[in-house]
């Protein structure tokens, strides 16, 4: 939990939001490109041909 100053937490979730924006326009493309949905399921993303999942170490993409 972030306990950092008011104007800190203001930045960090503008780049969160930023982040989030270029995380969608990728799905985006990744949807485009015909081989199928890109889906939730179960705490993980699922693609046509990977699979992202958290990790203690942060995300992870398998192919």
């Amino acid at each position: 939990m972030f306990t950092g100053r008011p104007e800190e937490l203001r930045r960090k979730e503008q780049q969160a939001a930023a982040l989030a924006a270029e995380i969608a326009e990728l799905m985006t493309r990744i949807d485009a490109l015909g081989l199928g949905q890109c889906l939730p399921a179960q705490g993980r993303i699922a693609g046509p041909c990977f699979d992202i999942r958290r990790t203690e170490r942060g995300w992870t993409a398998r192919a």
